[in-house]
């Protein structure tokens, strides 16, 4: 066989192999599945059910599968004129195959056999140990070098083809871990896994660049990389990669001897928000493995041109051909340089990222889930979201119905079980099981194989299964999944989901007698619990808003509501005596107390504008200025009487003199709040202006009342009379003729200072004081 065709079927070789490389190491049909002893391999996080249980050796929990990222056994072999034909047959389609392929085909590879496998419960924890053989890897093959193996180079000009993608990473190790889990409250559970891992055997390898530029005239090749082994046998490669040959081991101890070391890690929560849904997130299989026996390191490069096709069209089937291309692939051999050494390295294992959604229904023997998962292969991510129903008719049975989606397109149906069989539980899952099989005469491909007709999926770009034989025992019967198992059960009906106590009764954390999963107050104190309503909230009987057990007034009317104090009593926030809700007159004075009508506002018997409490003559009509008295008829002066004119005037000696004392009357003289009572350190400056007055026969003053904003106005401004007028009375008792004095009140209209502050209002509670002198002219 020349060269050129060992190239051509070893790159169609690789198609084939297509159906028999796989995914992922794990069976999406399985995450949903409760009774499975293993589903921790999934997500560290999940608790199995019984006590104890213990896998199989190899039969415990297996898992394999098989599949690619872009086609099917359709796309490469399918009958055409009753023959069973390759897609590259002459006669075959070769362009639908190319079109069917992704930019870059991944072939992935993963299995897992389990040699030691058991677990046991203690209390909310559980631990799991095991022992585990792993084959996991990939390859990679760009669509451009299918390209060049199908169509050659059409153009005469120029044909590109970027090869950069060309690779693989292939490792076989054992995997030894510890897992735990626990259940940190009826919400959250937190699980993880430490790793030991074994490494056998590997062979890796990752390209710069390989450009391919090819004209009928001539080729360029231009290509740089790195090839890693590593592995029990020493792997010897030809300078020029003409040859590969194998040193084993010569004592069978060094088969068991590691080639690599290293650790990983399994991390996992799970988490519900409602009784019905649950939460899930994992990242599994994340670690490395340092590779450091029989290493082989090759980095390669090549420039290479080849200038002798001449005119020949390279699509041609010839002889001669044949014999061009096989020349040019041994010049683009003997072009490769190769740097050889020895330096361990260290690769990752294959991580997955696993999120989930479940939502159950009928005490969750009917769910629907949703798992998301992410595969990273070095450069390579791969996504996949799974949709699934699933029962649990019983304990010993459930069931799994599922649906993908690879890399956004469609994919088979899934399915799963979980039996239980006395203290044997069995698991059989797939996600992709085939619909469509065709049979497949193998003599039809190569007559040296057998004639032997085998069914083969026909439509399948994957295939995957899992299968799982433990032994479980302590397997606790909980017919209502609270957790606590039947026969300790004292409420063996709780509702699914609900939070319980050991005894399996819904909790009821504030002890009102009913449990927090219908309590709508959680935290009701005791003095309420007789008097709480079916949500085990606190009546309210005159809904005021005050509770039953702290209401002083529990009659409140409804016109009351919202105007209620903490003891939800009606507020009355001037004291009067009326409630604020019926108040009309809202911020009556305490000398009005006991003078308010039903509105709350002060009472005028004798309806001339002044209320009561300030009316000295609250029967009779009188005026402001007379303290609610009638006014004060003046005798005229006769006719023949003498008028004189009274002219006053302040003359300038005594303005310098009593401007400092009535400066200090403004500030020195006080009142009691809404009171006209002077207060005692006042006499002081009124006995000094009585001394004044009586010295000066000719002064003549006026004094001016003010008071602060506290009150109405109506009743401020006859406060400020009243004031005025009390020091018009300490003034005559002191001896100056009332003739002498005039009074004026100004209520709160005048401050000298914010009323928001104690001590603004207090400087405007005050009186002031216009001096003038008075000559009397007669005529």
């Amino acid at each position: 066989m020349t060269m050129r065709n060992i190239y051509k079927s070893g790159i169609f070789f690789c198609c084939f192999l297509f159906s028999f490389f796989g995914n992922a190491q794990q069976t999406n049909s399985q995450y949903f599945i409760e009774n499975s002893p293993t589903r921790n391999y999934l997500n560290p996080s999940f608790q199995f059910t019984g006590s104890f249980y213990f896998g199989l050796p190899v039969l415990g929990n297996m898992m394999m599968d098989a599949g690619n990222n872009s086609v099917t056994l359709k796309d490469l072999i399918y009958k055409q004129n009753n023959q069973t034909i390759f897609f590259y047959n002459p006669t075959g389609n070769k362009l639908n195959f190319y079109n069917a392929l992704a930019p870059t085909t991944i072939l992935n590879t993963d299995f897992q056999l389990n040699l030691i496998d058991f677990g046991f419960k203690t209390g909310n924890s559980c631990w799991n140990f095991s022992v585990t053989e792993k084959l996991n890897g990939y390859a990679s093959i760009p669509q451009d070098l299918m390209k060049l193996a199908l169509f050659g180079t059409p153009d005469l000009n120029s044909n590109y083809f970027n090869l950069k993608n060309t690779g693989i990473d292939l490792s076989l190790y054992t995997e030894a871990g510890l897992g735990y889990s626990r259940k940190i409250n009826d919400r959250l559970t937190i699980g993880g896994k430490l790793k030991f891992l074994y490494g056998t055997a590997n062979v890796s390898d990752k390209n710069e660049n390989i450009d391919v530029n090819a004209s009928v005239n001539q080729w360029t090749i231009n290509g740089k990389g790195n090839l890693n082994t590593a592995g029990p046998v020493l792997v010897q490669i030809g300078n020029h990669f003409e040859s590969l040959s194998f040193i084993a081991p010569t004592k069978w101890t060094d088969w068991l001897k590691p080639s690599g070391l290293g650790a990983g890690m399994d991390l996992g929560l799970t988490f519900k928000p409602v009784n019905e849904l649950t939460l899930s997130a994992a990242v599994t299989d994340l670690g490395f493995i340092h590779w450091a026996t029989n290493v082989q390191n090759v980095a390669y490069s090549t420039n290479f041109t080849f200038n002798g096709f001449g005119n020949i069209n390279p699509i041609t089937n010839s002889v001669d051909l044949s014999k061009s291309a096989d020349s040019v692939l041994i010049l683009l051999k003997n072009s490769l340089t190769t740097n050889k050494t020895t330096v361990a390295y260290t690769t990752n294992t294959t991580a997955k990222l696993n999120v989930g959604a479940e939502y159950g229904f009928l005490k969750n023997k009917l769910s629907v889930g949703v798992l998301s998962r992410t595969t990273k292969r070095v450069d390579f991510y791969s996504e996949e979201l799974t949709a699934s129903l699933n029962g649990r008719p019983t304990e010993w049975l459930n069931m799994s119905l599922s649906y993908s989606f690879y890399d956004g397109k469609m994919s088979n149906i899934g399915a799963g079980i979980g039996l239980r069989t006395g203290v044997i539980h069995w698991l059989l899952s797939a996600d992709y099981i085939p619909l469509n099989y065709t049979t497949l005469p193998l003599n039809a491909l190569n007559i040296n194989l057998p004639s032997f007709t085998a069914p083969i999926p026909y439509t399948a770009k994957k295939l995957n299964f899992s299968l799982g034989i433990n032994f479980v025992f302590g397997y606790r019967k909980d017919a209502d999944k609270d957790g606590v198992v039947d026969r300790l059960d004292k409420c063996p009906n709780t509702p699914f989901g609900v939070i319980v106590d050991k005894k399996g009764c819904p909790v009821d954390t504030d002890g009102d007698g009913v449990p927090d999963y219908l309590d709508k107050c959680p935290k009701t104190p005791p003095a309420a619990y007789s008097t709480i309503d079916q949500d085990g909230c606190p009546k309210d009987t005159d809904g005021d808003g005050v509770p039953d057990y702290l209401d002083k007034c529990p009659d409140t009317s409804k016109e009351a509501r919202g105007h209620v104090d903490k003891k939800g009593c009606p507020l009355d926030t001037d004291g009067d005596g009326v409630p604020d809700y019926l108040d009309k007159c809202p911020n009556t004075p305490k000398a009005a107390y006991g003078h308010v009508d039903k509105n709350g506002c002060p009472i005028d018997t004798d309806g001339d504008g002044i209320p009561d409490y300030l009316d000295k003559c609250p029967t009779v009509p009188g005026v402001i200025s007379n303290n609610g008295c009638p006014e004060e008829k003046k005798v005229p002066l006769s006719v023949t009487s003498v008028v004189p004119e009274v002219k006053k005037v302040v003359p300038a000696e005594v303005k310098n003199e009593l401007k400092t004392l009535f400066q200090k009357a403004l500030q020195g003289i006080q009142f009691a709040s809404g009171s006209d009572l002077i207060i005692g350190k006042s006499f002081v400056i009124l006995n000094q202006i009585a001394g004044v007055m009586i010295a000066n026969p000719g002064f003549v003053i006026e004094v001016r009342g003010f008071t602060d904003n506290v009150g109405n106005p109506l009743s401020n401004k006859i406060l400020s009379e009243r004031r005025a007028n009390a020091v018009r009375k300490y003034l005559v008792k002191k001896g100056v003729e009332i003739s002498r004095i005039t009074t004026t009140g100004f209520g709160d209209t005048l401050p000298l200072e914010s009323n928001k502050t104690a001590n603004g209002r207090a400087i405007n509670r005050r009186v002031e004081f216009i001096v003038s002198y008075e000559e009397i002219i007669l005529k």
